[in-house]
């Protein structure tokens, strides 16, 4: 009897030494350092169903705590930043998951068109750029909506031709499917009366068959071809500057769907030096790999570019144009079978059924994979990518709008806000195998988040549009505005 009693107390001591440790060690965790506090604010965890907490609270890279307003602010230490957020909403940050980097990052170099209503107002937007750019060759813009094109004064290429001369011009659509030229222009590409259209293409006539200085489709490309190629420098540029532009709209990680060899160096080198605040997936185009040699080649870029929080490779992006079943299915199973996630870009239903039944070749064939299949379907109803049963969003800068407020505008019609939510954040880290460390505001997640300007859960649909990013926070840091100061307390 006394061994027994002996035997509940120490089993009793234990027990309440073990809770007292737990207690010690949570009073712990919150009397340490807590580096950022984010409240009076409507988080966004991630779940798509629930209470939203009121506040967020971050120590290094990673959260630390959500919570209500005063079990946060109970953390806060003289060295705390402080952001109230002021009523408005706070989500992880936006995973862009399908855009052209390089490519977005070059229009910036470029006349922006975007809202312009008049070919006056598109010429004088032109003119400014030009003035700030006097040695280019090539005078570039892009952005304008293809409204303009019913306009009451349609573009021309007189209108550019009286404004800028001999000096080449080309100006894009915002979809980048159409392009504005002159006369300079249709002459270096030999376009003139004759000139027929090319296969998906289309040359603007005037009742005489003279081309106007409109090109659509495929005839872009013949323009597109003469402009100079973008040095090491101007595509350094680029990244940095579409990176910025990312930051400004909350973009906290993307997804790179063209990555050449060169922009995984520069993004690599930029990564090192702990010059890029981005967390980057970047796809290799794979256009022409058939034998098990040519994609045996592409490992060493899974070889150099490890997986990181801030750079990987992983995908192997495919273009379905003029691709056969037979070859699709035996690239894709090449792919699959060496540990490459296959993402395809499939524009109409008869290209998703052969996109598919590639995929199901490549798993029957290759068997269980070290790592699960998440292979991919691009361009899934405009902004959608498809990853088995989960959709993420993107936005496929430059043809299409960064900003993700725009995005989750666009795909109101198709899910409510909070699984739209979810389609920008936790399922574009699933659709690049980072579901564990980001895409959620919740503990031990790294804290990457986006400030709104609004309660977006308390607005119409129509007013989404209007809502701006107050704040980007990246790895714990508040990367956007650049220089916060002023409107922190602490």
């Amino acid at each position: 009897m006394a061994a027994r009693l002996t035997t509940f107390v120490i089993a009793g001591i234990i027990t309440v030494t073990l809770i007292a440790g737990l207690i010690v060690g949570a009073q712990r965790d919150e009397d340490g350092l807590v580096d950022l506090i984010v409240h009076n604010a409507v988080v966004f965890t991630g779940e798509a169903e629930g209470d939203m907490p009121q506040a967020v609270a971050v120590r290094g890279n990673h959260i630390l705590k959500v919570g209500t307003n005063r079990e946060i602010l109970r953390m806060q230490r003289p060295q705390t930043v402080t952001i109230d957020a002021k009523g408005a909403a706070v989500v992880p940050g936006f995973n862009d998951a399908h855009l052209h980097l390089v490519r977005g990052g070059l229009t910036l170099d470029t006349a922006d068109l975007s809202g312009v209503t008049s070919v006056a107002d598109a010429v004088a937007r032109v003119q400014a750029w030009t003035a700030e750019n006097p040695g280019r060759t090539w005078i570039v813009g892009r952005g304008f909506g293809t409204s303009l094109l019913d306009a009451e004064e349609p573009p021309s290429k007189g209108a550019l031709d009286a404004a800028f001369g001999d000096r080449p011009v080309q100006l894009l659509s915002n979809d980048g499917e159409t392009a504005w030229v002159n006369s300079a222009a249709l002459a270096l590409a030999a376009i003139g009366r004759g000139t027929p259209d090319p296969e998906d293409g289309r040359i603007g006539r005037n009742p005489k068959g003279e081309a106007t200085g409109i090109l659509q489709g495929s005839s872009v490309d013949s323009i597109q071809a003469l402009l100079p190629e973008p040095t090491r420098e101007d595509r350094t540029r680029a990244l940095f500057a579409a990176i910025a532009e990312a930051q400004r709209n909350g973009i906290t990680s993307l997804q790179n769907a063209d990555g050449e060899a060169l922009d995984f160096e520069l993004l690599d080198a930029a990564r090192k030096k702990g010059a890029v605040d981005m967390r980057v997936y970047s796809a290799l185009p794979v256009h022409s790999a058939r034998t098990d040699t040519d994609v045996a080649s592409l490992d060493e870029v899974l070889k150099r570019y490890p997986d990181d929080p801030l750079f990987k490779a992983g995908a192997a992006r495919v273009a379905m144009d003029g691709i056969e079943v037979d070859a699709l299915n035996k690239l894709v199973r090449l792919l699959d079978s060496r540990g490459w996630q296959v993402m395809i870009e499939a524009d109409d239903p008869a290209q998703v059924d052969m996109a598919r039944a590639a995929f199901a070749h490549a798993e029957r064939s290759n068997g269980r994979p070290p790592r699960e299949r998440r292979h991919r379907l691009e361009h899934q109803r405009r902004h959608f990518t498809s990853v088995g049963d989960k959709l993420a969003l993107g936005s496929d800068w430059p043809d299409g709008p960064l900003a993700p407020i725009e995005v989750l505008h666009a795909a109101a019609p198709t899910l409510t806000l909070e699984k739209a939510l979810q389609a920008y954040t936790v399922n574009g880290a699933y659709a690049s195998y980072d579901e564990q460390r980001k895409g959620f505001i919740k503990s031990g997640m790294l804290a990457d988040m986006a400030i709104l300007s609004e309660n977006i859960f308390s607005i119409g649909p129509e007013r989404l549009s209007s809502v701006k990013v107050a704040y980007t926070i990246f790895d714990g840091r508040i990367v956007y505005p650049a220089n916060p100061a002023r409107s922190l307390t602490n």
